[in-house]
């Protein structure tokens, strides 16, 4: 199915992968290569820079807590703690998991859920592996990045407001100390919220219930992936272009 879809991808044999990933595990038979991936360091420098362009380029940056978006006149505007904070003529719920809530002000129902992951750092363990490796029945990812090893993933529907589950970290650090022999002490642990809708398909195009208001959110696990099409179907629908592709698949009411 990937190699239909032109999605490159190498087998390496048992040797090829000792000499690749020599701290993994020695008895893993071979793995699949992915040719054609790139992933970040530092998400959140990543983000601060994005953020850093947007101002330079005549954006503002308001930092608060929003939770609705209400119609005021021809305008439109964000409401945090019962205060307009940001307002304009036309507004994009971009707000992940926590974009459905938000929908539901205007009186939109999105069937959007949260896929809860987990991540445990290993942070003198960034050496450990040369690329992101997974190993599919685990269930989740492990990352060498500059501040160490991301062991992150697997799948929890819980919903927003139940707290983190130490079992589960436990789980991924017990599991990871198996893939990676050796692995020093476990640091950080936190929990994180894909915003997941039941099809896999994410959420872009104008509100039902307010054609200023644009939805772009629901990507589950491919928000960072998706991020340029998406905000590129964006501008589109902000600037009455019509869209670079068929976006009937996407619609917010196709539940």
């Amino acid at each position: 199915m990937r190699a239909e879809q032109g999605v490159r991808t190498q087998v390496l044999q048992a040797a090829q992968l000792r000499e690749e990933e020599p701290g993994l595990k020695p008895d893993y038979a071979r793995a699949v290569r992915f040719l054609d991936t790139c992933s970040l360091d530092d998400p959140h420098h990543f983000m601060m820079g994005l953020a850093q362009d947007f101002q330079r380029r005549g954006g503002t940056v308001v930092q608060a807590a929003v939770e609705a978006v209400s119609r005021q006149s021809e305008a439109r505007a964000a409401i945090a703690g019962g205060q307009v904070v940001a307002q304009g003529d036309l507004v994009v719920i971009a707000a992940g998991a926590r974009s459905g809530r938000l929908a539901a002000s205007l009186g939109d129902r999105i069937r959007l859920d949260a896929e809860r992951g987990y991540h445990v750092l290993f942070p003198q363990d960034g050496h450990r592996l040369n690329s992101p490796v997974c190993d599919p029945e685990a269930g989740f990812y492990l990352t060498p990045l500059g501040e160490g090893l991301r062991a992150a993933g697997t799948v929890e529907l819980g919903g927003l407001g139940k707290p983190l589950r130490p079992h589960r970290t436990a789980m991924i650090e017990r599991v990871s100390r198996r893939l990676v022999p050796g692995l020093g002490p476990a640091g950080r642990t936190w929990l994180g919220f894909r915003p997941s809708m039941p099809n896999s398909l994410p959420v872009i195009g104008h509100s039902p219930s307010d054609p200023q208001v644009i939805h772009a959110f629901g990507h589950g696990h491919l928000g960072l992936t998706l991020a340029g099409i998406t905000g590129r179907l964006v501008a589109e629908l902000a600037s009455g272009v019509p869209p670079s592709m068929d976006l009937a698949p996407l619609a917010p009411h196709r539940f």
